[in-house]
């Protein structure tokens, strides 16, 4: 999953600005989430989410039908002013683990309330806001609720937003019983990015990056102001083509989707990662980033396809 105490565990050796680092994927991916979502969204739909985007602020900025499925990272800075700062961090996130031994978190979900709980139960919560036309004291206006699932159903496809390894050999003084969602591993040739160099931060951009020359490098970020209709989310709307799914299932279910997601992790993110639990300082090598970035960008097309199917279904009638 991610966040870490953000999500409730800053990780030894990972560092402060792990628990800032908190957006599944970067601010980039979640935009191109919504853009995709958007080229399938019909006018209706459209003109419904971008006059909910509108309604929001953050510091100051406005947000658009893009830019929306930013705002629940934007309100987590310390800078933010925000009346939400700091709300609904453990929401983005499940950490499912890959050992029939792990925690069943599924079957003891925690209470959700705007500093507890996890993404299946925040997303259907959200859906559901939206559904009856009725806040609550959790989620206080439909704005908000709009947002918070646009974020969410990107969170739900990025694979360390569901999963993290739980320790397999705990000892009753351990500060950690997992890896909370990879922020555990650290990496020692990730290059071009501000937060702390670990697994987790190189999925939330896998889908951006590359190898080159030994060091794991990124292809530029998309501007927040600036992405909606930009020549540079068209390129990238070229870029994720190749990788789109075929016959996507656009049947939405949060759990289904999550448990998707959670195969991948187990599988590819730690299975083909092939390192033990703490391990610390290693090397992606040139297959893995390559493989990783061709996962991650048919996740963020398919988040995208789901995402309209569900708007579409929400405000598209």
């Amino acid at each position: 999953m991610k966040t870490s105490t953000w999500r409730n565990l800053i990780v030894s050796g990972v560092g402060l600005l792990a628990a800032v680092n908190a957006g599944a994927w970067d601010g980039t991916g979640h935009m191109l989430v919504a853009q995709v979502a958007r080229e399938r969204m019909s006018s209706q739909t459209v003109a419904r989410v971008d006059a909910l985007a509108a309604l929001l602020d953050n510091n100051g900025t406005p947000y658009n039908g893009v830019s929306i499925a930013c705002w629940p990272d934007d309100i987590k800075s310390r800078d933010s002013k925000s009346t939400f700062q700091g709300q609904f961090r453990t929401w983005h996130y499940i950490d499912i683990g890959c050992l029939p031994t792990d925690p069943d978190v599924l079957s003891h979900a925690p209470e959700l309330t705007r500093t507890n709980g996890d993404v299946i139960a925040a997303l259907n919560h959200c859906i559901s806001v939206i559904k009856s036309k009725k806040a609550d004291e959790l989620v206080p206006n439909e704005a908000v609720a709009l947002a918070l699932l646009v974020h969410f159903v990107g969170d739900i496809h990025q694979p360390l937003h569901t999963t993290a390894r739980y320790n397999p050999d705990p000892k009753p003084d351990d500060k950690y019983k997992d890896d909370a969602g990879g922020n555990g591993v650290s990496l020692a040739n990730l290059a071009d990015t501000p937060w702390s160099k670990n697994l987790h931060t190189f999925w939330d951009e896998a889908y951006r990056r590359y190898y080159e020359n030994g060091e794991v490098r990124a292809l530029p970020e998309l501007q927040e102001a600036t992405a909606l209709g930009s020549p540079e989310m068209q390129e990238w709307l070229k870029k994720l083509a190749p990788d789109a799914p075929t016959k996507p299932d656009l049947q939405f279910d949060a759990k289904k989707y999550v448990l998707e997601a959670h195969t991948l992790a187990c599988a590819e993110v730690y299975g083909t990662l092939n390192e033990p639990y703490g391990a610390k300082n290693v090397k992606l090598s040139e297959k893995y980033v390559t493989r990783s970035a061709e996962i991650a960008r048919r996740q963020i097309v398919l988040a995208g396809y789901r995402l309209a199917a569900l708007l579409n279904e929400l405000y598209g009638k």
